[in-house]
């Protein structure tokens, strides 16, 4: 399978983002072994409170990769060239400028960006008129704007998550350093109590960390999503102008049953007829499930 120069260019990306996560976490560890290579033989390191941070911690760590992974392919996928891409928008205006309208129907339907999907769609329901054209973008475009946001909701989620399974780890750690004074009777010694009280900071400080981080980047997505949708509703409803037939012309067709050849009016008319001719009945089990940008 041949790869094109955007799928290229992603995977090189989703490389370089590896690569940046593996030296931030080579570099985070060592910081760490070298921060508990001090502390006396037998205590507890940092390195084995992570490591015993109990079925909560395992949680908060799976809630982080999950977050991670999220964030990257949001960035990764989720750009101007793979939602309203402005090469694909400009020559789909000239195409329809030359009156090429069985060629840029063959265009918009080949590519996988947002705006060639909606404009696709609202080219089928060319045979309808200009106000089916327009609402069948305003549909389309809302089932995209709300597929990207479901997957940005993600975030949202384990950022809510996140602060909750840490107080759950500090609840556990709190239980465990009380069960410890009971056992001893109150003849408890500090480090009888290390193990329990370590374990809940652990958790809470997992648990605040995902939070912050997803909750950040959810917003951060959110608004590159409502941005670039917004952009390529724009564009679609842009070139659709060029279908729109000219209100005095379509007032006077209505008197007189035919359009002065040449006119604003006529030429709208005829562009819509066109696409229609061309498009076919609508069905829009024909289009298929949207395109992914990835």
């Amino acid at each position: 399978m041949r790869l094109t120069g955007e799928a290229l260019i992603g995977m090189r990306s989703f490389r370089t983002v590896i690569a940046s996560a593996c030296v931030v976490l080579a570099a985070g560890f060592g910081t760490i072994v070298a921060a508990s290579n001090g502390q006396p033989e037998g205590g507890d390191s940092l390195i084995d409170l992570l490591r015993h941070a109990e079925w909560t911690g395992v949680i908060i760590l799976l809630m982080s990769i999950a977050s991670v992974t999220i964030i990257a392919e949001q960035f990764l996928t989720i750009r101007r060239s793979t939602i309203v891409p402005p090469a694909e928008v400009e020559k789909a205006r000239q195409m329809i400028e030359r009156r090429e309208f069985k060629e840029v129907i063959e265009y918009v339907r080949e590519r996988k960006s947002m705006f060639a999907d909606v404009l696709t769609s609202s080219l089928r329901h060319g045979r309808h008129g200009f106000e089916a054209m327009h609402e069948a973008a305003e549909e389309r475009s809302g089932a995209w704007t709300s597929r990207l946001f479901r997957r940005v909701e993600y975030l949202n989620i384990i950022g809510n998550l996140g602060p909750l399974m840490g107080l759950l780890g500090t609840v556990l750690g709190m239980m465990r350093a009380f069960l410890a004074m009971k056992a001893t009777h109150g003849a408890y010694k500090p480090e009888d109590l290390a193990g329990g009280i370590g374990l809940a900071l652990v958790n809470t400080f997992l648990g605040l960390a995902v939070a912050i981080v997803s909750l950040g980047f959810f917003g951060v997505c959110r608004n590159r999503v409502d941005m670039l949708t917004v952009s390529a509703h724009a564009a679609v409803l842009d070139v659709l102008e060029y279908f729109r037939p000219a209100p005095f012309a379509a007032a006077a067709g209505a008197h007189v049953g035919a359009r002065p050849a040449g006119s604003p009016g006529a030429e709208a008319s005829s562009a819509v007829t066109g696409v229609a001719g061309l498009a076919g009945p609508v069905d829009e089990s024909t289009l298929g499930p949207m395109p992914d940008p990835t």
